[in-house]
């Protein structure tokens, strides 16, 4: 079961990425030419965030799986060691604030009641969001914490 989440975790990440980058050129081209918030604009947006919401879910099954969520108690023992602290700590808070900015942005995007409005707060937070998921992923030139691209 756990090779089952790790590769389904692993090749997720591309779908979130393609989805993420899909939503964030669908906003900008959207607020600099103008154009009015389409469904088009809102499925962008409905794929990102339900990739994203998937990812964030087979995460924290890994997370207790894995027994990441054990090592908590152990604070000093895991602040000592990069990869501990990267499985145990950064990569799953990095992970969470992503995820909160992403829907943070779908929901106020959705409030808006302007399309440029709605375009440029799509823009602003997905980009963060994916931002901040690029930078937490294991990419294998990351050393001891690095995985490869594909399962």
């Amino acid at each position: 079961m756990d090779n089952i989440l790790i590769n389904a975790h692993s090749i997720l990440r591309w779908a979130v990425i393609l989805f993420g980058l899909y939503a964030i050129v669908k906003s900008a081209r959207g607020l600099l030419s103008k154009q009015s918030y389409s469904p088009s604009d809102n499925l962008s947006a409905t794929l990102f965030v339900a990739s994203v919401h998937l990812q964030i879910l087979i995460g924290l099954l890994l997370y207790i799986a894995r027994g990441w969520a054990n090592n908590l108690s152990k604070m000093g023992e895991i602040m000592g060691d990069s990869t501990l602290r990267f499985w145990t700590i950064e990569h799953i808070f990095g992970m969470l604030v992503a995820a909160v900015l992403i829907q943070v942005g779908r929901t106020k995007s959705k409030k808006a009641n302007q399309d440029a409005k709605k375009h440029r707060l799509s823009l602003i937070f997905f980009t963060l969001g994916l931002l901040l998921i690029i930078a937490m992923i294991p990419w294998p030139f990351r050393g001891e914490i690095a995985r490869s691209l594909w399962p």
